[in-house]
């Protein structure tokens, strides 16, 4: 049975008014407070408010908020008739005051300040707990996340301020790490959560040593980067991985909920055993994604629960369906194929919904589509063209590219349409459905009976899992020169997903490994993070190639002359007692 003991403390923490953690105690670098953790913290569970709320801050900045994801770079936008050309990777509009920068700076500091807190808890000596080994875990739990916020700090921002403690008085003469110094204190963190974590998670959610080993992989390969690809830095990332496939291994057949007849129970009338899917498409089916549930591949995953979220609210579902979807019910016939009787698109009207339950919102078409994000043309055709196409993570179960007409009035009713047949004009409305952000059917809409429009769904999510260990470990090979090794890595997945084309090491290259991240990881890595770590022209020939309005819709012909995310303008004013530098090209 499935633990989800956490979830339910963040609402408890809310109503009992326990408040050892304050949001508002650390929500840039100078933290205006005078508290002393003695005051702060009477009961251990007040301590574990803390893990509680790092675990909650997490979920959302790395499920809710998708800008780490990918917007803007090779991977998705806001689509034209959204933005009128004013979307993420117009850089024209991005500048020191960019506010989903800034709001990426100030979340993983209040990681970071959630994780001090923590530890200054563990170390009051009032508090009884149960035994030594709980407050261990609690510390490399709260080690874990420092570590984790400075490793995204230091990709995306370089060198940031060390900020260790709470301040007894307010600081405003802050200065910057290197970024080597701050790769090293990540790394220093996740060592000493590695050391105590346990193995496996003990409870869904939690993380444990797969988790701490994987980052480790990342942090000393974004080391040994940063000083020029260091062998040994770059051995030492290779270990970790290694240490990360010794402990979990890829899922490579059919598994879990929807795999088999009878392995479900059926949901909105739907059975779940769904018998055209494949293992990537079992990856991401509700009740398929912790280590607890059988699922290997699962080194960290955030937890979602519909019950919660119907009886407390909060963030605790995926908002991708409707995000992420297409707006089909929009699209219009071109004229040749319009009919009188019919309605002017064949998504729109006239739907038989005992065929298509929701109608113009059904799961057939990506549910309530309202497309906040688009895919870039890299993502919808260049990464599968010519012999890349074979690959079940491009199956029909998995990407949806072919609609046929649900008007029932139309003379093309059950018939494949064809982009040739619609409207030009809207266009950006119209690209494939991936089913690990919107169901394929109904069975993946659990809030239906709450009301549910098909716009949110509940399953749990990946923060990382151990296909993307081997492409960090890939990556480490082959900047050590050992291409065949990096061609191996790459093909556990390509393995796993029954690709006709295998890599090879005349394959290997930055770009080659982006593009099998792209295939694997869509909407589960951080792109920015990975982008901005690998450094050299990486970031800037991969935004050239294949950003939205920069290669799909060319609006944005300026150079792109940054390295890394300005540091916001508003924690650079707020220091006034020394002088935070900015980061090249942005002043």
């Amino acid at each position: 049975m499935k633990t989800r003991k956490y979830i339910a403390v963040i609402f408890a923490v809310m109503v009992m008014g326990i408040s050892g953690c304050n949001d508002d105690l650390f929500l840039e670098e100078h933290p205006d407070t005078f508290y002393t953790a003695e005051d702060a913290f009477k009961t251990v569970d007040q301590v574990k408010a803390c893990v509680t709320n790092m675990y909650a801050h997490a979920r959302y900045w790395l499920q809710n908020d998708v800008f780490l994801k990918g917007a803007g770079t090779d991977m998705f936008d806001t689509p034209m008739w959204r933005s009128s050309g004013n979307g993420m990777s117009n850089f024209s509009s991005w500048s020191t005051d960019k506010s989903e920068v800034k709001n990426i700076y100030e979340a993983y500091y209040q990681l970071v300040s959630y994780a001090n807190q923590t530890l200054e808890g563990t170390e009051v000596k009032t508090l009884n707990w149960d035994s030594e080994d709980d407050r261990a875990r609690v510390r490399a739990q709260a080690n874990f996340f420092r570590g984790f916020a400075y490793l995204t700090l230091g990709e995306l921002f370089g060198g940031v301020p060390e900020v260790t403690k709470f301040y007894q008085e307010p600081r405003y003469d802050f200065t910057r790490m290197t970024r080597e110094e701050t790769y090293r204190f990540a790394i220093q963190d996740l060592k000493h959560a590695a050391d105590t974590l346990p193995d496996y998670p003990g409870e869904a959610g939690d993380v444990a040593k797969g988790a701490a080993y994987h980052y480790l992989a990342e942090a000393y390969l974004a080391l040994a980067t940063e000083l020029g690809d260091d062998r040994e830095l770059l051995q030492q990332s290779i270990l970790y991985a290694t240490k990360v496939t010794e402990l979990h291994a890829l899922m490579t057949e059919r598994f879990g909920s929807r795999a088999k007849p009878g392995s479900g129970e059926a949901m909105n009338g739907v059975e779940a055993y769904y018998p055209d899917g494949d293992v990537f498409f079992d990856l991401f089916q509700r009740g398929n994604l912790d280590y607890a549930e059988g699922n290997t591949e699962a080194l960290w995953t955030l937890q979602n629960d519909v019950t919660v979220w119907h009886n407390f609210g909060g963030s605790h579902f995926l908002p991708y369906a409707g995000s992420f979807s297409p707006v089909l019910r929009e699209m219009r016939w071109k004229s040749e194929y319009s009919e009188s009787n019919a309605g002017y698109g064949p998504w729109n009207t006239n739907i038989d919904e005992s065929v298509y339950p929701g109608g113009n919102l059904c799961a057939y078409v990506g549910g309530r589509g309202v497309s906040f994000n688009a895919p870039t043309n890299y993502m919808i055709n260049d990464i599968w063209a010519g012999d890349f196409a074979t690959d079940i993570r491009n199956s029909k179960a998995n990407i949806r590219r072919e609609f046929v007409c649900i008007d029932t009035k139309h003379s093309k009713y059950g018939q494949i349409v064809t982009a040739d047949m619609l409207d030009e004009s809207n266009m950006d409305h119209y690209y494939p459905v991936w089913t690990k952000f919107a169901p394929v059917d109904d069975w993946g809409y659990e809030d239906l009976v709450y009301g549910g429009n098909r716009t949110n769904t509940f399953r749990d999510e990946y923060a990382c899992r151990l296909a993307e260990t081997y492409l960090l470990r890939a990556e480490a090979y082959f900047r050590m020169g050992d291409a065949g090794s990096a061609a191996n890595d790459i093909n556990q997945l390509r393995g796993r997903a029954q690709c006709s084309r295998m890599a090879t090491a005349g394959d290997i290259s930055f770009a080659f490994i982006l593009d099998e991240r792209a295939r694997e990881l869509f909407m589960e890595e951080r792109r920015w993070c990975t982008l901005l770590r690998m450094q050299g022209s990486v970031m800037e020939d991969q935004l050239r190639a294949h950003a939205y309005y920069i290669a799909d819709y060319p609006t944005y012909t300026g150079t792109i002359e940054w390295k890394l995310f300005p540091i916001p303008q508003k924690a650079i004013d707020a220091n006034i007692d020394a002088k935070l530098e900015q980061n090249p090209g942005w002043n």
